[in-house]
């Protein structure tokens, strides 16, 4: 090969690389999440009613959500600048596990099958003694945003991790209604603090 066409083949070569760093880090990009998990406590009680996780967590009230897919996007331009890179994150997931919470007449809700965002409602699977078949119910929304820690492993090709902590879950009022229908009017209200979660991420 000449060394005119080797001088070629390079210019194209780092064109090409160049192209690629603006395509991955000149916009928020999406990825697809590789692993995914969150470890949840229920705060919410009521005498006579106890909890069981379908999915054990770190502790008696806390339940695993696990085996999570789903989208990360995030703004790589904005690394070197921790907040305004963790306030870019936005996150889409579906997970696998739950609750159930069951009383001394054997009236229960059951609790499964996550399908959320950070932002908006997230939806579970919920069964109950009238309902034993189950029906997708909007659970619990995250209005306060949580804590997030990226670590961006690499740029090009894009690999992020995260960590975040502090998800505060506020109960809607789809299963508000549920919740006060199965164990007694005022078990719960919207808005109510459910619980909290910790969670972390690979994409």
């Amino acid at each position: 090969m000449s060394p005119k066409t080797v001088a070629v083949a390079v210019a194209a070569l780092a064109g090409t690389l160049v192209l690629a760093h603006f395509a991955y880090a000149g916009a928020p990009v999406t990825l697809n999440m590789a692993t995914g998990s969150a470890d949840c406590t229920v705060l919410w009680t009521k005498d006579g009613v106890t909890f069981k996780p379908l999915t054990p967590g770190s502790n008696a009230t806390a339940f695993l959500d696990k085996d999570a897919t789903g989208t990360v996007t995030i703004d790589l331009t904005a690394v070197g600048n921790p907040v305004t890179l963790a306030n870019s994150v936005y996150i889409r997931t579906a997970a696998k596990g739950g609750f159930t919470l069951t009383d001394a007449a054997g009236h229960y809700v059951q609790v499964s099958n996550l399908e959320g965002s950070l932002s908006g409602d997230s939806t579970f699977v919920v069964q109950t003694s009238s309902d034993p078949a189950g029906t997708r119910t909007p659970v619990y929304n995250i209005p306060a945003r949580p804590q997030i820690s990226p670590d961006v492993q690499s740029v090009v090709p894009p690999r992020v991790d995260l960590a975040l902590s502090d998800i505060r879950m506020r109960v809607l009022p789809e299963f508000a209604n549920v919740m006060n229908a199965t164990f007694g009017d005022n078990s719960i209200q919207p808005g109510d603090l459910l619980g909290t979660c910790t969670a972390q991420t690979t994409s």
